[in-house]
């Protein structure tokens, strides 16, 4: 199965997200903020990332940003976590980057992951 990187700076979130896509066959690792997830990215080279926006040292943006200067990561589809849909228009032409908004479901959001890899889930 495809391997996830999950990115938060809220430990019980992101353990949250990274049960539910391992009972459903996923490999996952994690990082608590933007540089942290770049420098896994670049050694790991996951299949997807899912990231928060807002966290100290690297945001989810700036994360994006730099995979996508990165001949080794540019190709990763990345996934952004907000609480403040507002900021998401500024994202609107980056047609390779999606939001989920939060407060989300895990339904929604295995659904977005689904998508973004191209092929059904685990059971």
């Amino acid at each position: 199965m495809p391997k996830i990187l999950v990115v938060d700076d809220e430990a019980d979130l992101r353990g949250m997200i990274v049960v539910a896509l391992r009972s459903r066959g996923y490999e996952t690792i994690e990082a608590e903020n933007g540089i942290d997830a770049y420098n896994l990215a670049k050694t790991q080279l996951p299949q997807l990332i899912i990231s928060d926006v807002t966290m100290a040292s690297g945001s989810g943006f700036m994360l994006w940003e730099f995979l996508k200067k990165d001949d080794r990561t540019d190709h990763i589809p990345v996934i952004l976590m907000t609480g403040d849909a507002q900021r998401a228009g500024a994202w609107g032409s980056e047609s390779e980057l999606e939001y989920i908004e939060k407060p989300f479901s895990i339904d929604t959001l295995l659904a977005f992951v689904q998508r973004k890899l191209g092929f059904p889930l685990g059971s």
